[in-house]
């Protein structure tokens, strides 16, 4: 009994958003290091400038949460008006849940970019691991996420993605918006310590030469 009927191939598309938004992560890493000493003169004179490495990174992730939240508002469109997918009354607020999903992709991306030897491929693993809890892989990965939601939520709501995937949920299956604020607040809440845990890192990095 909800406001929309539901349709077995809704799900998957938003579990397709949250992990395009995870995605997200290899913009804010590839970012974080550009501002990095060891990757170039650019890079030496920013770590050399008089700004403190926080408006430094502050700067940095701006960009790459405007890239993330632009490529994730574009294939927002796309869903909606070529695929047809229905994603409720509240569709509008959906462009609320993509800001902070990627912010929330962003600030984790952030974090891992101040882990020197991590490659890309393994911070796209991560998402792709991450995606496999919240039914991106078919009926068995759905299957999966219910197993997890029902015997183990907590587990199920440390997951960034699941949150994400949450969001869309409570625009479109709830009678009230508590559901939506609520993930929204917990992704907020993610963005934060990842931040926090990028900053204190990048504040404890020291070079020999510049």
């Amino acid at each position: 009994m909800t406001r929309v009927p539901g349709k077995p191939a809704v799900p998957y598309y938003f579990a397709l958003l949250a992990f395009t938004s995870g995605m997200g992560m290899t913009i804010a890493v590839v970012a974080i290091r550009e501002i990095t000493a060891p990757s170039g003169p650019l890079a030496a004179r920013r770590n050399l400038g008089a700004l403190p490495r926080w408006r430094v990174l502050a700067g940095t992730l701006a960009g790459a949460w405007l890239c993330t939240w632009a490529c994730l508002v574009l294939a927002f469109i796309f869903m909606r008006f070529v695929v047809g997918v229905d994603f409720g009354p509240y569709a509008a607020l959906c462009l609320v849940a993509i800001a902070v999903s990627s912010l929330m992709s962003c600030a984790a991306g952030a974090a891992l970019g101040t882990i020197p030897r991590l490659p890309l491929g393994g911070v796209s693993a991560i998402s792709c691991l991450l995606g496999l809890f919240c039914g991106l892989y078919g009926t068995a990965s759905q299957r999966l996420t219910s197993t997890i939601e029902v015997n183990a939520p907590l587990f199920a709501q440390l997951n960034p993605l699941w949150q994400a995937t949450q969001c869309f949920f409570g625009l479109l299956y709830y009678d009230s918006l508590v559901p939506f604020a609520r993930s929204c607040a917990v992704l907020a809440g993610m963005s934060v310590v990842f931040l926090l845990i990028a900053l204190m890192r990048m504040r404890r990095m020291s070079y020999e030469h510049l």
